[in-house]
Parts: structure tokens; sequence; C-alpha cells
């Protein structure tokens, strides 16, 4: 017995100690939404909810945008990680000397345009010569001065009023009105109003938006962090565009003020914004870095960046994961 105890005691001893490495915690960053959330942020959503960031040691706090909270100054003064903007407003914010970058591009079509009710019958910009538009100053408004002069249709032939509201739209007051397609034009069509859209991206007018951006320090000092966000950004937009109906049900969940109905034609809507022949074949997010440079030329003649910007410095490509 004691010889048996003996080896055994011995074997013990001899037998290699295996001691768990205790877990690598999670990068604790942020996202700045452009606006409040709602299905226009499913890939963030979606690579939250089915644990690609997790999967990519990313601990993600996603946080809505509004009237007053602006994600380029947000981002720029450290308070959040990452944010989401078109590119105009990161060009802007880069001509105040904020120093971002922009390292992914998830709307390759921008949703700003013109919107009209279909019996006005206005289908290319011409049509908009003798109307009445309303129109308020931003990136929509921009980007529709750039759509009629390429078309070559003279502001002065066009009647203008300055004016947010749907409600002139509907009573007729106007014709037409500057927006964004994937939901004011949905909202209207849900209510009766059945619409129809110039989108200044269909007449030569090329830009992006959902445009992911970070802070200069970010992308040079952790380079590793931005790349794995932008790849598990990836899978969740993939995710939530082969899923479209549970990303509804999870965003509608998250914000109780949201009409699902108006939430999943929206979804619908924004799948041709994002997934194009360049994004089928670059992937999801992918961007050409020659777009970039032609928004800002547009924004110097048509919104309102008053002087140049070095655009080679505002973007980066090299955080696409390579399909």
């Amino acid at each position: 017995m004691r010889s048996r105890a003996y080896a055994l005691f011995a074997a013990l001893m001899l037998a290699p100690v295996v001691v768990s490495a205790p877990a690598l915690a999670a990068d604790k960053i942020s996202l700045r939404l452009p606006w409040l959330l709602n299905v226009q942020s499913a890939g963030y959503v979606m690579a939250r909810e089915k644990g690609f960031y997790a999967d990519a040691g990313l601990d993600v706090d996603i946080m809505p945008g509004g009237p007053n909270l602006n994600s380029t100054a947000l981002v720029a003064s450290g308070a959040n990680t990452f944010g989401t903007n078109d590119v105009g407003q990161i060009l802007l914010g880069d001509a105040n000397g904020m120093d971002l970058v922009m390292v992914a591009a998830c709307f390759q079509r921008h949703p700003a345009g013109v919107v009209s009710l279909e019996k006005s019958d206005i289908k290319k910009p011409a049509d908009l010569v003798g109307k009445t538009l309303a129109y308020n100053e931003g990136g929509p408004w921009a980007l529709t001065k750039a759509m009629l002069a390429k078309a070559g249709v003279p502001l002065e032939k066009i009647k203008l009023v300055v004016s947010p509201s749907d409600q002139l739209l509907v009573n007729g007051s106007v014709d037409a009105k500057t927006g964004f397609v994937i939901n004011e034009a949905v909202a209207l069509d849900l209510q009766g109003h059945k619409t129809s859209t110039l989108l200044p991206s269909d007449f030569g007018v090329s830009t992006y938006a959902e445009v992911i951006f970070a802070a200069r320090r970010t992308v040079d000092g952790n380079p590793d962090l931005v790349k794995r966000f932008v790849a598990a950004t990836q899978k969740g937009y993939d995710y939530a565009y082969a899923h479209k109906d549970e990303a509804v049900k999870i965003i509608v969940g998250l914000n109780n003020q949201l009409d699902p109905v108006q939430q999943a034609k929206q979804m619908e809507l924004q799948e041709s914004f994002v997934y194009t022949d360049f994004s089928r074949a670059r992937g999801a997010c992918a961007f050409d870095g020659a777009v970039i440079g032609e928004t800002e030329k547009t924004l110097r003649e048509f919104g309102d960046l008053k002087s140049a910007v070095d655009v080679s410095k505002t973007y980066s490509t090299e955080f696409i994961p390579p399909k």
C-alpha cells in the first residue's frame, strides 16, 4: 500500500501542470451614428447582435446621433472611437482641422435626392423646369444642384422655396422637395401618397453615405483595431441583408418609436444602395478613392466646402478585407 501511494504521489509530481491563461478583455470602443437608430444602421447592429464584434475582440457601444450630436466632432474630440456619416460631412470636418480618416463606405449610392408625388410626372431633372422645389441647406441640396448642373437645368428656371416640410408636397404647395429617398419617400407612400424620386447618383453625381471614419490618431496608432472593426462590420452588413426580417425585428426592439412596416420597406429599399456591382465584387463597405475626390470637387462647387482639401489624406482603403 505504501509503495503504491508513493508511486501515485511521484506520478502526480511529475505530471505537467496546466494553467489556464486568463481571457483577454475585449477592446471597448464606441460607434457614433449620424442620426437616430433605425434600419439604416442594420449592419452595425447585427455585427454586435450576432457576435461578429465580440469574435473580433471588440465590445462596441452603438450610440445614436441627432440634431445636436455631430458624429464628426465627437470622433475628432475623442468622445467616440468611430463614427458614420456621408463623405461631405467628413471632408468638411477635415477642412476645419478635425483630421479624420475614412476607412469604409457602406452605402455605395447616396440616398439624398428629390422626392415628388407621382402625379407630378417628374421623372428627370429637366422635368423640374417651371416647377416649385422646396429645399433646405445640406447634403441633399448640394447633390441636387450638382445633378441639375450636369443635366443642364438652370436653377433660375425652377421656383425655389426654403423648407424641409413634407406637408408642402402633400398639400400641393410645392411640386417636389429635396430629402432622403430611403425614408421620406417610403413614409409618404405608406400614407397613400405615391411618390417618384430623382437620385443624383442616377445622373452622374457619385458619392458615398454611411462612411465609417476615425480620428487619424486611431488609424495610425491602432491599425489592427480599425482592421478588426471594419471586417466585423462587413460581416454584419452581409448578415443583415441576408436576414432582413430578423434585422428589422431586432432594431425595432431597440427603438420602439419605429414603425416596423416602414422599417421593413426601408430595409428592402436600402439593399440596392449597399450592394452594387462594385461592392459585390470587392465586398460590402469597399470604396474607391476616386469617388472621394469627385465629392470634394462637387462640394467646392455646390456645397459648403470653401477651400480645397488634400483628398489623399482623408481616406485609406487598406482596412477593407480582401475578397
